[in-house]
């Protein structure tokens, strides 16, 4: 069964989702990247004491840098790539000796075997460090192939019709007039759709009458006002807490 084109709005929305909340560690193996998998739990747990801070930094350990992390200490190095049973770090996460696990015993972080394994594999795979997602030339994915090739509009149906096959998920069935009307409000102006324009996109047969709607909300101020909002929510609270 095919989805119609007019879920395409919200299918951005579904694929965000499914990518972030679905993401498995047996994908990890395949594809560790240091910006994505390591560096959130390294920052989490680490950079207090090994990170940029030369202030709150300690044994002039930095593990924020592949410089830092791969430096000769005394003959030992806290991450030698592709080898992670020469590693420091993996030997300080592992070991069961109080005055030796990192983070200390005391410390309220506590990383989970899943982590620890995840960084493992990191470092087998080459402990490759990444700058800045900034500055990284966003690289075009390959679109996955599946076997329900009727049911995909646009490259991103494959994506997200990939995904459910995996997991032998079916398709749910195409969303009524109303319902689509009121997601895709509620997603780009935040607010609900007004009766009469519910009633108006209800009456309208044209075959792009989803698309001019998404045109519609995107024009409006309260599209705009829905993108600042975290941003001033960010603003504010850094104007309030300080730096």
């Amino acid at each position: 069964m095919m989805l119609p084109r007019h879920q395409l709005s919200y299918r951005f929305f579904v694929l965000g989702l499914t990518l972030l909340c679905c993401f498995s560690f047996e994908a990890a193996q395949a594809m560790i990247q240091f910006n994505r998998d390591i560096r959130p739990i390294l920052s989490d747990a680490c950079y207090q004491c090994h990170g940029p801070d030369k202030a709150t930094r300690k044994a002039k350990l930095r593990l924020d840098t592949e410089e830092g992390a791969y430096a000769d200490r005394n003959g030992s190095r806290a991450i030698v790539p592709g080898r992670p049973e020469e590693s420091e770090v993996l030997k300080r996460l592992t070991t069961h000796d109080p005055d030796e696990v990192m983070p200390p015993a005391d410390s309220p972080k506590k990383l989970k075997p899943e982590q620890i394994l995840l960084i493992k594999e990191w470092i087998k795979q080459g402990a490759k460090y990444e700058g800045h997602w900034a500055y990284i030339p966003p690289v075009k994915s390959a679109i996955p192939r599946v076997d329900n090739a009727s049911w995909v509009v646009n490259p991103i149906d494959s994506f997200i019709l990939a995904r459910l096959e995996k997991e032998k998920i079916s398709p749910s069935k195409p969303a009524d007039k109303r319902t689509l009307i009121r997601r895709l409000s509620f997603d780009l102006r935040g607010l609900p759709p007004s009766p009469a324009e519910v009633e108006s996109f209800i009456k309208d047969r044209r075959p792009n009458a989803y698309d001019l709607l998404v045109e519609k909300f995107l024009s409006s101020a309260h599209y705009g006002e829905r993108m600042a909002m975290h941003w001033l929510d960010l603003v504010r609270y850094a104007d309030t807490v300080g730096y």
